[in-house]
């Protein structure tokens, strides 16, 4: 819908809304006052007009809706009610909304709420003892931040005297943040409350006078350098360290270590003395901090490199973690330097503790390596005895074959990585002795085997959009749990063997390796092939290697190639013909294996195939006995043969709510003209339900069904809908901006 449709149909709402807001039933009134603040309508009479409706909630929220709107002309009313409006929800409200609009005149009654009641505004005294609870409180905070939003020097002294009120609530936080937004003339208070023995007054009085700045406020900011609580003299030395770079070096011996952080943000790495001082700091953050200053852009040529001593150090450290992240970017900027190093870490066995974090963190490095001796490295961490750096190997593997702007050679070598995991299981040892066992293995070309196959691997191959972790692992549980191991490194459980499956393939290049045996070897050969299976839906270029895939002999397998095919079909467009498409999709839906058939009927979906005679009756078959996602499939499929959304109307009565769903969608789509006859209906049966749901973005069904609403909101009888339409109709037409 063009804009001035558009405008002509929320004009034509905005006025049979205003007409709601004067209904007899409040429930109605309460809806429209909501749905015309959700269509902007800040012209609209209706709205400061509901200050005097007789239900409290109506007037509360139309003194919300007129603040957030910026009504200027409603502040002679929304002060009147803030004066003479018993209900002390309705007077938070105005108060809020006074301030929003910068109504000057209602200073004077505000500042009178920052100490009390006040002798001229009315409350219900019979409420207060009702409900054992003093609206005034939270109305003198919203007054605190009222007066600070107007900016008004003159309620300094009343704010100063609630904050010394030894009886009242805790102010000191709302206070400050007013006396900040006042200015220049509440430095001098705010320097009182930077000394008091209290010790989060001081704090966020300090924070004020940083954020108003000055000469004034830098003065007492430096009397804040010395104060007891680290808080305190960060806040002072986050403020000061910009004006004077002397106290970066003072400040990176304060025993706070925050306090070590930010000056470490401001100093510079050429002075030796000072980055001496930074690699020796006794926190590991300090340290884990330095690390991520260092260029990573560009690879170490030698030891002479700054960063390769500033690395070395700390990568002998005590400190665990800090010492393998500067291990993990040692290997990914200088490979060649730390061979040694790097085939002892990868050669630990499972009970070595630092070597998993080690090899974790030299994993995350590799992944954004400059250098092309990284994926040699990610074999090896492929092959890893510890799940979460398998995990790590594989999500960092799936990256480069998929990222653009990626080191085109490490692009190569994953994608042969990735085939090599995907067409041939890696050899299994047999148990001879203890926990491993030295396989040996003949070199094997596998390039020329995939050329044999017909796939493209040269080296201008192209790369495929950014894949998320999930895709990559195909489970999102999975990803998470990764991530979340990655943060808590201090506890990594033991491998199990589904979860070794996910990663325990690496490439066959090198000759002698040595494989951490399992209690199911197989089960890992299989599901690590099935991970792969599911990458190459990722990369551009697979689908001829899928297309063999899916007439493997593994059920799973087949069913993965499958998936994954269509996925590359969608993401990438069809690689393959018609011909060859149609004939896979025609075989995977005969095949028993319902999981298979559901990613053939998909494949038929994704590939946007012209109708195909011989299947049409097994999609007729689907739509009336089939499972919801085949009946959703089919749909789709037989309304984009048909041209027509007939297959789609058939299951608006569907027992599965997916399925009405995705029915009201696709007749949204392909006949909008119809939409408000189907989908009204629908959600005065369904009122939990959102009206967006099922319209998607299409602009003509929008138009349609804002019609089907409003013609129904007319109808008397139907009142008993009306705060369900009135709510749908505001969901519809609501103007995006802050919530009201």
């Amino acid at each position: 819908m063009n804009a001035q449709s558009e405008n002509l149909l929320r004009d034509a709402a905005v006025a049979l809304l205003s007409e709601f807001a004067k209904s007899e039933y409040d429930v109605v009134r309460l809806r429209a006052i909501q749905a015309l603040a959700a269509l902007g309508a800040r012209n609209s009479p209706a709205l400061v007009e509901a200050l005097l409706d007789d239900d409290e909630d109506v007037r509360q929220d139309a003194a919300t809706a007129l603040g957030q709107l910026g009504v200027e002309q409603a502040v002679p009313q929304l002060l009147e009610n803030l004066i003479h409006d018993p209900c002390g929800e309705v007077k938070l409200a105005c108060v809020t909304a006074l301030a929003k609009l910068g109504a000057a005149d209602a200073a004077p009654y505000l500042r009178t709420l920052v100490t009390g009641r006040g002798d001229e505004i009315v409350w219900d005294e019979d409420e207060y003892h009702q409900d054992e609870w003093d609206d005034w409180l939270d109305t003198q905070i919203a007054a605190i931040r009222a007066v600070g939003t107007l900016g008004d020097a003159v309620a300094i002294e009343p704010i100063v005297r609630a904050v010394m009120d030894e009886e009242a609530q805790e102010l000191g936080d709302v206070a400050c943040e007013a006396l900040g937004r006042i200015g220049a003339a509440a430095i001098p208070t705010l320097g009182v409350f930077a000394s008091s023995p209290k010790r989060r007054l001081r704090y966020h009085a300090v924070r004020a006078l940083a954020e108003i700045g000055g000469s004034e406020a830098r003065a007492i900011l430096r009397k804040a350098l010395s104060d007891e609580d680290g808080g305190v003299r960060l806040l002072a030395h986050e403020a000061l360290m910009e004006h004077d770079p002397q106290l970066v070096e003072a400040a990176l011996t304060d025993p706070q270590e925050d306090i070590r952080l930010a000056a470490l943000a401001r100093a510079g790495l050429s002075e030796p003395e000072l980055l001496d001082r930074m690699m020796r700091d006794p926190g590991s953050r300090v340290q884990l901090a330095l690390i991520e200053r260092l260029d990573r852009t560009s690879p170490i040529a030698d030891t002479d490199d700054l960063r390769w001593q500033v690395l070395d150090f700390l990568s002998t450290g005590e400190q665990p973690e800090v010492a393998a992240q500067a291990l993990g970017l040692l290997a990914a900027l200088a490979p060649e330097l730390m061979t040694d190093r790097l085939k002892t870490l990868f050669a630990a066995t499972p009970d070595q503790e630092q070597a998993e974090r080690d090899q974790w963190a030299v994993v995350d490095a590799l992944a954004r390596s400059p250098v092309k001796e990284a994926a040699e490295w990610l074999q090896r961490a492929c092959r890893s005895p510890f799940r979460s750096v398998r995990l790590k190997a594989l999500a960092t593997l799936g990256m480069i074959v998929t990222e653009e702007g990626r080191a085109h050679v490490n692009q190569q070598q994953g994608r042969e990585l990735l085939l090599s995991l995907a067409l041939s299981p890696m050899p299994v040892a047999e148990e001879k002795k203890e926990d491993t066992a030295e396989i040996e293995e003949a070199p094997r070309n596998d390039i020329q085997a995939l050329e044999e196959a017909g796939l493209d691997v040269s080296h201008g191959g192209e790369n495929g959009p950014t894949s998320s972790l999930g895709a990559i692992l195909g489970h999102d549980a999975i990803a998470a749990e990764m991530q979340h191991e990655a943060e808590q490194a201090e506890e990594m459980p033991p491998l199990s063997p589904r979860e070794q499956a996910l990663l325990a393939r690496a490439t066959r290049q090198p000759k002698r390796r040595r494989v951490a045996l399992d209690d199911d070897a197989e089960a890992l050969e299989h599901e690590s092939r099935m991970t792969a299976i599911r990458l190459l839906g990722e990369v551009r270029g697979m689908q001829a290697m899928l297309a063999q895939i899916v007439r493997d002999p593994d059920p799973e397998a087949a069913q993965q190639a499958l998936g994954a095919l269509g996925n590359a079909v969608a993401r990438h467009g069809a690689e393959l013909s018609m011909e060859q498409l149609a004939g896979i999709a025609t075989d995977g839906l005969s095949t028993a294996d319902s999981a298979t058939a559901l990613q053939a009927l998909k494949l038929l979906r994704q590939a946007a195939l012209p109708p195909l005679p011989e299947l049409r009756g097994k999609l007729r078959a689907i739509l009336r006995t089939g499972e919801a996602p085949f009946r959703i499939e089919a749909m789709q499929i037989l309304c984009a043969w048909d041209e027509s959304a007939d297959a789609a109307r058939e299951l608006l009565d569907d027992p599965s709510a997916s399925v009405r769903q995705a029915s009201m969608r696709l007749i949204s789509e392909m006949t909008p003209e119809e939409a408000g006859a189907v989908i009204v209906p629908f959600l005065l049966a369904n009122p939990d339900q959102r009206i967006l749901t099922y319209i998607g973005d299409n602009p003509q069904a929008k138009r349609n069904v804002a019609g089907e609403l409003m013609q129904k909101l007319r109808d008397h009888d139907r009142r008993a809908t009306w705060p369900v339409m009135i709510a749908a109709l505001a969901d519809l037409l609501s103007q995006p901006g802050p919530a009201v």
